[in-house]
C-alpha cells in the first residue's frame, strides 16, 4: 500500500481510529518536522519534544481534532500549520518560568536586568515598562530611565542574543488559526491587567507622542525605532539611510526628549 491519502485517513477515522492514526503518522511525519524547523526551531531534543506535544493532541480522545477537521476548509498539511504553531505557543508559555538570563545580562544593575525582562520576554511597550517600574520601587520612573536601561541592556547584547531573543518572539507570536473552533482553549489566556496600570501606560504613552511630536522627523523616528521597535543603530541607519548615527546623537535626542517629558511626568505623578 502507497503513502496513504487525506480522503483514506477521513474514511479510517470512521472506522478504525488506530490505523488511521498509524497512517496520519506515515503521511505527515516530515510535514510537522518541517513546520516546527519553519517556525525556528534548530535544536534535536526541542524539535521532538514539540513533535510529540502535537501528536499527542491529534492523538487525543481517538483521533478527535483530526476528525473534526472539515476538507472543504482545505488539506490537512495547511491546517497542520494552525496547530503547530498553537504548540509552539503553549510550549514557549510554559518555559517561560524556566528561561535564564543572559551571562552579560545578569551583570547589569536590577533595573536593567528587569527592562530586560520586560522587553524582550514580556513584549512590554516602554511606557508599560516605566508604569510597572514606578510601581515596583515605588517611586516615580520616567521613560527616559528606561531609555537609558534599554541602553544598558543593548550594549551587552551580542549576535547570537539577538538571534536567540528574535527566534524566541517568532515562535511566542499569536497563533493565527485556519478552524479557531478546533483551536479554542489551546493557548493560554493572559492575566487580565489591572485598570491602573493600563491608564497609567495610555496616559505615558500619549506623553510620549506629544513629546515626539516636537522633535524633528528624523529625530523621532530614531526613537521610535529603537526604543519601540527594539532596532539596532545599524538596522536605523539602513530603515532611515543615515550614513552614521553615532551613540552620542542617540543620547543627545533622548536627553531632549526628557526635557521634554520631565513636566508633563510631573504633573501626571502630583495627580496621582
Amino acid at each position: 500500500m502507497g503513502t496513504p491519502t487525506d480522503a483514506e485517513i477521513r474514511d479510517l477515522l470512521g472506522t478504525d481510529p488506530t490505523r488511521a492514526w498509524r497512517a496520519f503518522v506515515d503521511r505527515y511525519t516530515p510535514s510537522l518536522l518541517a513546520l516546527i524547523e519553519r517556525a525556528g526551531i534548530r535544536d534535536y531534543d526541542e524539535a521532538m519534544e514539540l513533535y510529540l506535544m502535537t501528536c499527542e493532541r491529534l492523538a487525543a480522545d481517538n483521533c478527535a481534532r483530526l476528525r473534526r477537521h472539515d476538507p472543504a476548509k482545505g488539506p490537512i498539511g495547511a491546517w497542520l500549520g494552525a496547530v503547530v504553531r498553537n504548540v509552539i505557543v503553549d510550549w514557549v508559555r510554559s518555559r517561560a518560568g524556566r528561561r535564564r538570563l543572559f551571562h552579560a545580562v545578569t551583570a547589569l544593575p536590577p533595573r536593567a536586568q528587569h527592562v530586560f525582562e520586560l522587553y524582550y520576554w514580556q513584549d512590554r511597550t516602554p511606557s508599560e515598562i516605566a508604569e510597572i517600574l514606578t510601581m515596583r520601587e515605588a517611586q516615580p520612573v520616567g521613560l527616559g530611565e528606561v531609555f537609558e536601561a534599554m541602553d544598558a541592556v543593548d550594549g551587552v547584547l551580542n549576535d547570537r542574543h539577538r538571534r536567540e531573543l528574535l527566534a524566541m518572539a517568532v515562535r511566542a507570536r499569536t497563533p493565527v488559526s485556519l478552524e479557531m473552533e478546533l483551536e479554542s482553549g489551546l493557548d493560554v489566556a493572559a492575566p487580565a491587567p489591572d485598570p491602573e496600570h493600563v491608564l497609567g501606560a495610555r496616559e505615558r504613552t500619549a506623553a510620549l507622542d506629544r513629546a515626539l511630536a516636537s522633535l524633528p522627523p528624523e529625530d523621532a523616528a530614531i526613537v521610535r525605532l529603537k526604543y519601540v521597535q527594539g532596532l539596532t543603530r545599524t538596522d536605523i541607519e539602513r530603515a532611515l539611510h543615515i550614513e552614521h548615527l553615532p551613540e552620542a546623537r542617540v543620547k543627545s535626542i533622548v536627553g531632549r526628549l526628557r526635557a521634554l517629558l520631565g513636566p508633563q511626568a510631573a504633573v501626571r505623578e502630583s495627580a496621582r
